[in-house]
């Protein structure tokens, strides 16, 4: 009677040697999946990656001419020197941004070599 439930005969169930078999071979399709989807596609996100470090190097940039200009300022009110620091901190930080923007971009290629040495070994 708990055969007929299942649906199942104990003549219809498979052999223990085919379950085994049956597991090892959706083991082995499970792990397949698993490292496609683990592995990202070369391009397929090219975009979002260029928009990216589009931005981290506009940040750099800004952000040095900003902490730049703010110093300067920050010094001509405090030494009543307006506007001598602010224009001298200015093109430091203008100075300082386009440095910050030089080695972003190196590391960013060095990066990308590496990456790419990486995948014609293997």
């Amino acid at each position: 009677m708990a055969d007929d439930r299942r649906g199942k005969s104990p003549v219809d169930r498979p052999a223990k040697g085919e379950r085994d078999s049956d597991l090892a071979d959706f083991d082995v399709r499970l792990w397949k999946k698993q490292q496609a989807h683990l592995k990202p596609e070369p391009g397929n996100n090219s975009r979002g990656t260029a928009m990216g470090i589009a931005f981290r190097l506009t940040t750099e940039l800004v952000a040095g001419v900003f902490v730049g200009g703010f110093i300067g300022w920050a010094l001509d009110r405090w030494l009543g020197t307006t506007p001598w620091l602010m224009m001298v901190f200015f093109f430091i930080g203008v100075a300082a941004g386009i440095l910050n923007v030089y080695r972003a971009a190196q590391q960013i290629s060095a990066a990308a070599e590496r990456d790419a040495g990486g995948d014609h070994s293997g």
